[in-house]
């Protein structure tokens, strides 16, 4: 007989269990608790499982679930003539929308694993620049994460701890070094590292190495992709013969499926001759696209098709399916970095 109600009980345990299958949400979970708690009777087995499983669902893991099961939507900054810059919104099919404006020149875009938003600006007074990383809550409230005088702000990537790393160019350098800060969710300022020319696109790889692109165009400096080890440890991942003379990597973005790190490539000087190249990890070189202008910030999509903003007035952002190229859309202003996410 206490074997027959042991297994009635582990039969309706396994019952109760079916309402969760497919995607989590984090207010489903919590709605389905307290409709237990609210019932007389209670399986305790049941109850005892259902709170085991909610410490493992982290926010960064709930925010992914929750994400992987929808279409996210395409965010891009942009300098808009007469200094009302933006950030706009993208649907998966096109329609355009105003995240934000009133912007100092925003540049890299970047979201972290729970749904914020960090986006880098530059304002510039007297000739002396003052970089800042604002963070938009899933909330849509905006605050400052950090700054630094004399810095111009452009790349940004974020690892999985949440903390932001940016390319800054020093006003005050006469090679135009830039260094790469990394801010943590409490607000610390450290120095990451530093590259010797000027700096443009950030992006980690599936490992937590993380990729800078030199391209030194202000100052004559050196045309290269440096890798740095999450210690900090700076290699070169691609060097200066890896590029012709006046062309300069700007944009940097990994695809998911194959670990090769995609490049756009400005001469700045000769529009229509510019391109878009791919790296594999061992650092073998291939063309991927030519004959655009002024290709700035790239992304992926959830579907490995990759979006690339041509820097502009009024530039389109394209997408690359398999290769084939098209106009996804037109970018109010000059559009800049691009990143996905969740619709805001």
């Amino acid at each position: 007989m206490e074997a027959f109600y042991t297994q009635k009980l582990l039969q309706k345990n396994h019952q109760s269990d079916e309402h969760f299958e497919g995607p989590f949400s984090f207010v489903a979970v919590k709605g389905k608790l307290r409709n237990h708690k609210e019932r007389k009777r209670m399986n305790p087995l049941t109850h005892f499982r259902k709170i085991r499983i909610l410490p493992l669902l982290s926010l960064g893991a709930i925010f992914a679930l929750v994400t992987a099961a929808h279409a996210q939507n395409l965010y891009v900054s942009a300098n808009v003539p007469g200094g009302n810059h933006a950030i706009f919104e993208y649907t998966p099919t096109g329609t355009q929308s105003t995240y934000a404006t009133g912007l100092d020149n925003p540049r890299g875009l970047a979201f972290d694993s729970i749904g914020n938003l960090f986006a880098t600006t530059a304002h510039n007074a007297d000739d002396i620049d003052l970089g800042k990383v604002l963070k938009f809550n899933p909330r849509n409230h905006v605050n400052t994460v950090g700054s630094a005088a004399h810095f111009f702000f452009e790349g940004l990537a974020i690892d999985i701890a949440g903390n932001a790393y940016v390319m800054a160019n020093d006003d005050r350098s006469p090679t135009g070094a830039s260094t790469i800060f990394k801010f943590t969710p409490n607000g610390d300022r450290i120095v990451f590292g530093s590259i010797p020319g000027q700096g443009w696109g950030l992006a980690f790889d599936s490992t937590g190495n993380l990729y800078a692109a030199e391209g030194g165009i202000n100052f004559g400096g050196e045309r290269a992709i440096y890798k740095f080890a999450p210690d900090g440890t700076r290699t070169v991942f691609a060097g200066p013969s890896e590029f012709a003379e006046g062309e300069y990597p700007i944009g940097l973005a990994f695809d998911s499926s194959s670990g090769n790190l995609y490049v756009s490539i400005e001469t700045f000087t000769d529009p229509g001759a510019d391109s878009i190249v791919y790296f594999t990890p061992m650092g073998a070189k291939s063309i991927f696209a030519i004959g655009l202008t002024t290709p700035r910030g790239l992304a992926f999509d959830s579907f490995g098709n990759l979006f690339v903003a041509e820097a502009i007035t009024n530039g389109p952002i394209l997408k690359f399916t398999g290769g084939v190229q098209s106009t996804f859309a037109s970018s109010p202003g000059r559009p800049e970095f691009l990143t996905f996410g969740p619709p805001r």
